[in-house]
């Protein structure tokens, strides 16, 4: 997915407040995402995303004031799951479960179950 698509899933969201970009690059074979987005429920989500021809590296981090609640994303710390590098951290970092692929538009869906 590229970047300015991740934008218009959020633009569209009904949960999203606000969107700050801090990093946007489009160039021919990169795309690069850092963005800080304000959610209702007090939620703030964190993306770090970036692909090119052969890679893609994502990171999607929830939180709640000062708490991590979850994040996704495919750091290849995990070797052992099934679903490596693909995990999901559950309120600490040292919770890493398996966990598919993620894109923007999962993310948000499980955001809506926990508001």
């Amino acid at each position: 997915m590229k970047a300015q698509e991740i934008l218009e899933v959020l633009s569209n969201s009904d949960i999203v407040l606000d969107i700050a970009v801090i990093v946007l690059v489009q160039e021919p074979g990169r795309q690069a995402l850092r963005a800080i987005v304000s959610l209702k429920g007090g939620y703030v989500l964190h993306i770090n995303e970036s692909h090119g021809r052969d890679f893609r590296s994502y990171s999607y981090h929830v939180r709640k004031g000062d708490k991590m609640v979850q994040r996704w994303d495919n750091a290849p710390h995990w070797p052992n799951m099934k679903t490596y590098p693909h995990h999901l951290h559950l309120g600490s970092e040292k919770n890493a479960f398996e966990c598919r692929e993620v894109f923007v538009k999962d993310v948000l869906d499980e955001i809506k179950n926990i508001i």
